[in-house]
């Protein structure tokens, strides 16, 4: 490889068709007062919490800002505090709480988020409910 062919930082790029930016969180671990059977009230079990949100045009390059980036700790955050918040009945609703909240930032045009129960089935690694939302 040519090192000639290989622009300097901050020098103008060639035009692309497209660029898109996701950013990730993945196998979040927290306990969560989840489920609507009887011995699932009163008693928080271990969920795991994965999300990927695309950004719109102005979050592609912060360029070193992090209030201009969508920062996957404050998502992370996010998410601890809305399963913290409540009993949630069902992951079906944990998860269109979470989206409801994250899409209050007009910057995420699409996110796809996946919430496991770990111990739900013995035999089972773990059982859960995935939700894409896009604008």
């Amino acid at each position: 490889m040519k090192l000639d062919a290989v622009p300097a930082q901050g020098q103008p790029q060639a035009a692309f068709r497209g660029e898109r930016m996701r950013v990730r969180v993945m196998g979040l671990k927290l306990e969560a007062e989840v489920g609507v059977y009887d011995h699932e009230y009163g008693r928080a079990q271990p969920i795991s919490v994965s999300l990927e949100a695309e950004v719109d045009d102005t979050a592609l390059r912060p360029d070193g800002a992090l209030a201009d980036a969508v920062n996957y700790a404050a998502l992370a955050e996010l998410v601890r505090q809305i399963a913290a918040s409540r009993h949630h009945e069902l992951l079906e609703d944990l998860a269109q709480a979470v989206l409801d909240a994250a899409f209050a930032d007009p910057r995420i045009t699409r996110m796809t988020l996946h919430i496991d129960k770990l111990t739900a089935l013995e035999d089972a690694e773990s059982v859960g409910v995935s939700l894409e939302r896009w604008r």
